[in-house]
Protein backbone atom coordinates (compact mmCIF):
# COMPACT_ATOMS: atom_id res chain seq x y z
CA UNK A 1 0.00 0.00 0.00
CA UNK A 2 1.49 3.40 -1.00
CA UNK A 3 -0.58 6.43 0.18
CA UNK A 4 0.93 9.38 -1.15
CA UNK A 5 -1.11 11.91 0.07
CA UNK A 6 -3.09 12.07 3.52
CA UNK A 7 -6.07 14.18 3.66
CA UNK A 8 -7.18 15.58 7.10
CA UNK A 9 -10.27 17.79 8.29
CA UNK A 10 -9.07 20.74 10.49
CA UNK A 11 -11.92 21.41 13.05
CA UNK A 12 -11.68 18.81 15.83
CA UNK A 13 -9.25 16.37 13.95
CA UNK A 14 -6.28 18.49 14.33
CA UNK A 15 -7.55 21.84 15.94
CA UNK A 16 -9.70 21.94 19.52
CA UNK A 17 -12.63 23.62 17.76
CA UNK A 18 -14.71 22.49 20.69
CA UNK A 19 -12.97 23.03 23.55
CA UNK A 20 -11.57 26.53 21.97
CA UNK A 21 -15.23 27.70 21.64
CA UNK A 22 -16.48 26.70 24.83
CA UNK A 23 -13.58 28.52 26.82
CA UNK A 24 -15.21 31.44 24.59
CA UNK A 25 -18.62 30.59 25.71
CA UNK A 26 -18.34 30.81 28.65
CA UNK A 27 -16.57 33.55 29.38
CA UNK A 28 -19.89 34.80 27.42
CA UNK A 29 -21.83 33.53 29.35
CA UNK A 30 -20.42 34.74 32.34
CA UNK A 31 -20.52 38.11 31.18
CA UNK A 32 -24.29 38.25 29.37
CA UNK A 33 -25.99 35.22 30.26
CA UNK A 34 -24.82 34.37 33.89
CA UNK A 35 -28.47 33.57 35.48
CA UNK A 36 -29.42 31.01 32.65
CA UNK A 37 -27.85 27.13 32.93
CA UNK A 38 -24.63 27.00 30.91
CA UNK A 39 -25.32 23.72 29.57
CA UNK A 40 -28.70 25.23 27.64
CA UNK A 41 -27.00 27.90 26.79
CA UNK A 42 -24.38 26.35 25.33
CA UNK A 43 -26.89 23.66 22.94
CA UNK A 44 -28.95 27.03 21.69
CA UNK A 45 -25.63 28.24 21.14
CA UNK A 46 -24.74 25.04 18.89
CA UNK A 47 -27.90 24.93 17.13
CA UNK A 48 -27.78 28.21 15.86
CA UNK A 49 -23.63 28.30 15.33
CA UNK A 50 -24.18 25.24 12.66
CA UNK A 51 -27.29 27.28 11.71
CA UNK A 52 -25.52 30.25 10.53
CA UNK A 53 -22.70 28.44 9.33
CA UNK A 54 -24.54 26.98 6.67
CA UNK A 55 -25.59 30.44 5.71
CA UNK A 56 -21.98 31.84 5.87
CA UNK A 57 -20.55 29.22 3.57
CA UNK A 58 -23.87 29.68 0.86
CA UNK A 59 -22.55 33.44 0.68
CA UNK A 60 -25.81 34.46 2.17
CA UNK A 61 -24.56 36.41 5.39
CA UNK A 62 -20.96 37.47 6.42
CA UNK A 63 -18.96 36.12 9.55
CA UNK A 64 -19.59 38.86 11.71
CA UNK A 65 -23.20 39.23 11.08
CA UNK A 66 -24.35 35.88 11.36
CA UNK A 67 -22.17 35.40 14.67
CA UNK A 68 -24.10 38.29 16.33
CA UNK A 69 -27.50 36.79 15.27
CA UNK A 70 -26.43 33.37 16.46
CA UNK A 71 -26.32 35.22 19.86
CA UNK A 72 -29.50 37.18 19.60
CA UNK A 73 -31.20 34.04 18.32
CA UNK A 74 -29.93 31.97 21.60
CA UNK A 75 -30.48 35.10 23.90
CA UNK A 76 -34.21 34.90 22.63
CA UNK A 77 -34.00 31.34 23.00
CA UNK A 78 -33.09 31.69 26.42
CA UNK A 79 -36.17 33.88 26.90
CA UNK A 80 -33.61 36.81 27.23
CA UNK A 81 -34.77 40.33 26.01
CA UNK A 82 -31.73 42.17 24.44
CA UNK A 83 -30.86 44.77 22.51
CA UNK A 84 -28.26 45.22 19.85
CA UNK A 85 -25.35 46.68 21.97
CA UNK A 86 -25.46 43.61 23.78
CA UNK A 87 -25.36 41.22 20.95
CA UNK A 88 -22.83 43.02 19.63
CA UNK A 89 -20.56 43.13 22.76
CA UNK A 90 -21.30 39.70 23.37
CA UNK A 91 -20.49 38.50 20.10
CA UNK A 92 -16.81 40.73 20.31
CA UNK A 93 -16.46 38.76 23.42
CA UNK A 94 -17.24 35.59 21.74
CA UNK A 95 -14.94 35.97 18.73
CA UNK A 96 -12.04 37.41 21.40
CA UNK A 97 -12.29 34.57 23.29
CA UNK A 98 -11.92 32.53 20.91
CA UNK A 99 -9.28 33.62 19.08
CA UNK A 100 -7.01 33.75 22.39
CA UNK A 101 -8.02 30.03 23.08
CA UNK A 102 -6.80 28.62 19.99
CA UNK A 103 -4.74 25.35 20.17
CA UNK A 104 -3.77 22.55 18.15
CA UNK A 105 -5.13 18.78 19.59
CA UNK A 106 -2.91 17.51 21.78
CA UNK A 107 0.01 15.66 19.51
CA UNK A 108 -1.28 17.51 16.01
CA UNK A 109 2.02 18.90 15.51
CA UNK A 110 4.26 15.43 16.42
CA UNK A 111 1.63 13.52 13.88
CA UNK A 112 1.73 16.26 10.91
CA UNK A 113 5.85 16.15 11.25
CA UNK A 114 5.74 12.30 11.54
CA UNK A 115 3.85 11.95 8.10
CA UNK A 116 5.62 14.81 6.38
CA UNK A 117 8.85 12.62 4.89
CA UNK A 118 6.48 10.12 3.69
CA UNK A 119 3.13 11.90 1.90
CA UNK A 120 1.75 15.03 0.88
CA UNK A 121 -0.54 16.70 3.92
CA UNK A 122 -3.97 18.23 2.53
CA UNK A 123 -6.48 20.26 4.68
CA UNK A 124 -9.83 19.85 3.66
CA UNK A 125 -12.32 22.09 5.54
CA UNK A 126 -15.85 22.79 5.23
CA UNK A 127 -14.85 26.63 6.41
CA UNK A 128 -13.60 30.36 5.38
CA UNK A 129 -9.99 30.28 3.77
CA UNK A 130 -8.88 33.02 5.63
CA UNK A 131 -10.36 31.53 8.72
CA UNK A 132 -8.24 28.26 8.59
CA UNK A 133 -4.92 29.71 6.79
CA UNK A 134 -5.19 31.79 10.24
CA UNK A 135 -5.70 28.54 12.55
CA UNK A 136 -2.98 26.98 10.84
CA UNK A 137 -0.56 29.87 11.30
CA UNK A 138 -1.53 30.19 15.35
CA UNK A 139 -1.12 26.73 16.09
CA UNK A 140 1.88 26.15 14.70
CA UNK A 141 1.09 24.05 11.85
CA UNK A 142 0.91 25.65 8.39
CA UNK A 143 4.60 24.49 7.98
CA UNK A 144 3.31 20.87 7.56
CA UNK A 145 0.32 21.71 5.01
CA UNK A 146 1.13 21.27 1.05
CA UNK A 147 -2.63 22.11 0.22
CA UNK A 148 -5.44 23.69 2.32
CA UNK A 149 -8.77 23.19 0.45
CA UNK A 150 -12.04 25.03 1.90
CA UNK A 151 -15.22 24.81 0.56
CA UNK A 152 -15.76 28.83 0.62
CA UNK A 153 -12.82 28.76 -1.88
CA UNK A 154 -13.73 26.27 -4.05
CA UNK A 155 -17.79 26.43 -3.98
CA UNK A 156 -18.49 22.56 -2.98
CA UNK A 157 -18.43 21.26 0.82
CA UNK A 158 -17.99 18.39 2.69
CA UNK A 159 -19.27 15.63 2.05
CA UNK A 160 -19.88 16.32 -1.43
CA UNK A 161 -17.35 14.10 -3.54
CA UNK A 162 -16.60 17.60 -5.23
CA UNK A 163 -14.18 18.76 -2.72
CA UNK A 164 -11.93 15.41 -2.30
CA UNK A 165 -11.94 15.70 -5.83
CA UNK A 166 -10.39 18.83 -5.73
CA UNK A 167 -7.88 17.90 -2.85
CA UNK A 168 -6.94 15.02 -5.13
CA UNK A 169 -6.17 16.93 -8.19
CA UNK A 170 -4.24 19.48 -6.24
CA UNK A 171 -1.97 17.27 -4.61
CA UNK A 172 -1.82 14.88 -7.79
CA UNK A 173 -2.40 11.80 -6.42
CA UNK A 174 -4.91 9.46 -7.37
CA UNK A 175 -8.29 8.59 -4.43
CA UNK A 176 -6.51 4.96 -4.29
CA UNK A 177 -3.05 6.45 -3.37
CA UNK A 178 -4.83 8.92 -0.35
CA UNK A 179 -6.65 8.26 2.51
CA UNK A 180 -8.83 10.90 4.87
CA UNK A 181 -9.02 11.51 8.64
CA UNK A 182 -11.53 13.49 10.23
CA UNK A 183 -14.27 13.18 12.76
CA UNK A 184 -17.51 13.59 11.18
CA UNK A 185 -18.71 10.27 9.87
CA UNK A 186 -21.28 11.95 7.25
CA UNK A 187 -19.02 14.77 6.39
CA UNK A 188 -15.76 12.99 6.50
CA UNK A 189 -15.93 9.17 6.63
CA UNK A 190 -19.41 8.76 3.79
CA UNK A 191 -18.13 11.67 1.78
CA UNK A 192 -14.15 10.27 1.36
CA UNK A 193 -16.01 6.98 0.76
CA UNK A 194 -18.23 8.02 -1.90
CA UNK A 195 -14.68 9.81 -3.81
CA UNK A 196 -13.10 6.10 -3.44
CA UNK A 197 -10.89 6.88 -0.75
CA UNK A 198 -10.02 4.88 2.05
CA UNK A 199 -11.53 6.66 5.52
CA UNK A 200 -10.43 6.53 9.26
CA UNK A 201 -12.53 7.83 11.84
CA UNK A 202 -10.77 10.14 14.29
CA UNK A 203 -13.34 9.13 17.24
CA UNK A 204 -11.45 10.59 20.50
CA UNK A 205 -14.70 9.74 22.63
CA UNK A 206 -14.92 6.14 21.52
CA UNK A 207 -18.34 6.54 19.91
CA UNK A 208 -20.06 3.51 18.29
CA UNK A 209 -19.95 3.82 14.74
CA UNK A 210 -23.16 5.27 12.84
CA UNK A 211 -24.97 3.04 10.56
CA UNK A 212 -23.06 2.83 7.08
CA UNK A 213 -19.96 1.43 5.99
CA UNK A 214 -18.54 -0.94 7.55
CA UNK A 215 -14.89 -1.86 8.17
CA UNK A 216 -13.92 1.52 9.03
CA UNK A 217 -11.23 1.76 11.29
CA UNK A 218 -10.53 4.64 14.14
CA UNK A 219 -8.23 6.26 15.55
CA UNK A 220 -8.89 7.16 19.41
CA UNK A 221 -5.90 9.96 19.64
CA UNK A 222 -3.07 10.99 17.70
CA UNK A 223 -0.20 10.48 19.76
CA UNK A 224 2.41 8.54 19.59
CA UNK A 225 2.97 10.40 16.60
CA UNK A 226 4.92 7.61 15.32
CA UNK A 227 2.44 4.22 15.61
CA UNK A 228 -0.28 6.44 14.24
CA UNK A 229 1.44 8.14 11.36
CA UNK A 230 2.18 4.38 10.37
CA UNK A 231 -1.43 3.28 10.47
CA UNK A 232 -2.69 6.41 8.71
CA UNK A 233 0.27 5.95 5.73
CA UNK A 234 -0.77 1.76 5.90
CA UNK A 235 2.55 0.57 6.97
CA UNK A 236 1.13 -1.53 9.71
CA UNK A 237 -2.62 -2.63 9.44
CA UNK A 238 -5.57 -0.71 11.28
CA UNK A 239 -7.84 -2.90 12.85
CA UNK A 240 -10.84 -1.81 12.03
Amino acid sequence: MNRRAVLFDLDDTLFDHRESARAALRAVHAAHAAASDFSAFERHHTRYLEEMHLEVLAGRVGLDDARRERFRRAFTALGMTVDAAQVDAAATAYRDGYMSARRPLDGAADLLAAIKPHALIVIVTNNLLREQQDKLAWCGLAGFVDELVASEDVGVAKPNRGIFDIALQRANVSAEAAVMVGDSWANDIIGARDAGITAMWFNPDRLPQPPGPGGVPELWSLKPADDIAALILGEIPAAP
